[in-house]
């Protein structure tokens, strides 16, 4: 569980580090993963879509071609 969680945090932190392009390797490599072997923790976007775990959110991340796209809190958006 340990692994799965330091490599959901080593995706996200991937991917805003570094702003990720539409069709970049970087997100072709997140676009890859399956998002079903992370552990849940669900996370409200400020595109106001619920994410599922860290995976999902990375994925979503790059869907928006950058930074647009960030964490507003912790749980299901409203």
């Amino acid at each position: 569980m340990f692994l799965k969680v330091l490599i959901a945090v080593c995706l996200v932190l991937a991917v805003v580090a570094e702003p990720p392009v539409i069709g970049s390797d970087l997100c072709h490599s997140v676009e890859s993963k399956d998002c079903s072997q992370f552990e849940d923790e669900v996370v409200c976007g400020s595109d106001y879509k619920t994410y599922m775990n860290s995976c999902e959110f990375a994925k979503g991340i790059c869907h928006h071609s950058g930074h647009s796209l960030h964490a507003v809190h912790y749980g299901p958006c409203q």
